[in-house]
C-alpha cells in the first residue's frame, strides 16, 4: 500500500518515516504544510494520508476532499486534540494517530505502537480504484438503548444523543471504535452535544436511566448478570477493543430486550450481537446508506436480518425512544 505523511513538524514527519521503514508500507511523499500536501494529493494521490489534524483545518475542513478522491485519512494528532479531532473522526476519517516522537539523542519513542496502529487501520482500506424495567429484590433496572459506530461514529453518535429527551427513561451504552487515548475526549466532547450527562462507564458501576456511558480504552466493555458493568481484556490481535459484538452479546444475555442501533463504520463488528438481541426480542435498527460515512456494519447488519429497518440518522433516535416508551405503557 502507498501512503503519505503530511506534517507541520518536521520532527514528527521523521518519526513517521522511521516508524514505517519497519514495515511493507511505501511511502510515496511527505509534505509539511497544508498547500504542499494538497497538490501532492492532486498530483500523485496515495491510497492512505497521514496527516496532521492542523493541517485538515478547522473543524477538519479538507478532509471531506480528500475522501471524495478516494484517498483514505488517519487523522494524527497528540492526545489533547479535542474537538476537531472528532469533527475528523465524523467526516470519514479511519482513526486517530497518536504519533511516534524522536528524544534529543535522535531515539525513536513509540514507533512500533505507532506502525500496530496504522497496520491495523490500513487493512479497513479497501484495494482497487478510489470510491468516487424492575428485577427481584426491588433491584430496579432501566431500559437499555445501545449503540455501536466506527468510521463516521462521533458525528452519528452526537446527532442521535441530540434527539434524545432530558426526561429519557432508559440508559444508553455505546460502543465506538477509537483508539485508547481519546476515549475521555469523546465522552466529554459527546456531552457538550446531548442533553444527557455522558461518561466513561466504570467497572462495577450499574447502568441509571437518564446517562449515556461510552465504553473506555484497553478491553471490551460488558454488561455482567448482576447487572453491572464488566470488563473483558482482548485477545492478541483482536481488531476492535472495545468490541460491538462483546457489548451487545451481553446485552442480549443479562438485560430485558431494549432498542439498539448499528451506525456507519467498516466491517462487520456488531452484527452478530445485534442479531443475538433481535432473537431476544430487542428492536434493532441500522442507520440508511444515504447518511451513512461508511455503509458497511449498518449495510451488513440489514443484508443478514440483524436489523429490523435502516433509518436516516435523524429518525433513529426518535426510533428508539418511542420503543422505550411503548415498552414501559
Amino acid at each position: 500500500m502507498r501512503l503519505a505523511v503530511a506534517h507541520a513538524d518536521r520532527l514528527v514527519r521523521e518519526a513517521l518515516r522511521r516508524a514505517l521503514a519497519r514495515s511493507p508500507l511505501e511511502l510515496a511523499w511527505s509534505a509539511g504544510d497544508s498547500d504542499t500536501m494538497e497538490e501532492f494529493c492532486r498530483r500523485d494521490p496515495p491510497q492512505l494520508l497521514l496527516a496532521d489534524l492542523h493541517l485538515l483545518g478547522t473543524r477538519a475542513a479538507r478532509l471531506p476532499a480528500l475522501l471524495a478522491a478516494g484517498i483514505a485519512v488517519i487523522a494524527v494528532s497528540e492526545r489533547d486534540g479535542a474537538g476537531d479531532a472528532y469533527e475528523a473522526l465524523g467526516y470519514g476519517a479511519l482513526g486517530l494517530l497518536e504519533p511516534p516522537r524522536l528524544t534529543e539523542s535522535g531515539e525513536l519513542v513509540g514507533g512500533p505502537r505507532a506502525l500496530a496502529r496504522i497496520q491495523r487501520l490500513a487493512s479497513l482500506v479497501v484495494p482497487g480504484p478510489p470510491p468516487a424495567a424492575v428485577a427481584r429484590g426491588g433491584d430496579v433496572r432501566p431500559p437499555l438503548i445501545a449503540l455501536g459506530a466506527s468510521t463516521g461514529g462521533p458525528h452519528a453518535l452526537a446527532r442521535v444523543l441530540a434527539t434524545l429527551p432530558a426526561t429519557l427513561a432508559a440508559a444508553v451504552l455505546i460502543v465506538q471504535h477509537i483508539e485508547s487515548g481519546f476515549t475521555q475526549g469523546l465522552a466529554e466532547w459527546l456531552g457538550s452535544q446531548s442533553p444527557l450527562p455522558v461518561s466513561l462507564a466504570q467497572r462495577g458501576e450499574r447502568p441509571q436511566a437518564g446517562r449515556v456511558y461510552v465504553a473506555g480504552a484497553g478491553g471490551h466493555l460488558v454488561l455482567l448478570p448482576s447487572f453491572q458493568f464488566g470488563h473483558q481484556h482482548g485477545r492478541p490481535g483482536e481488531l476492535h477493543v472495545p468490541s460491538v459484538d462483546a457489548l451487545f452479546l451481553s446485552l442480549a444475555a443479562h438485560a430485558s430486550p431494549g432498542a439498539a442501533a448499528l451506525l456507519t463504520g467498516m466491517g462487520s463488528d456488531g452484527v452478530a450481537g445485534l442479531d443475538e438481541m433481535r432473537r431476544r426480542g430487542w428492536h434493532t435498527l441500522a442507520q440508511d446508506e444515504a447518511s451513512s460515512v461508511v455503509w458497511g456494519m449498518p449495510r451488513a447488519a440489514i443484508a443478514s436480518g440483524a436489523a429490523t429497518q435502516a433509518l436516516d440518522l435523524a429518525a433513529i433516535g426518535p426510533a428508539l425512544v418511542r420503543h422505550i416508551d411503548r415498552g414501559r405503557q
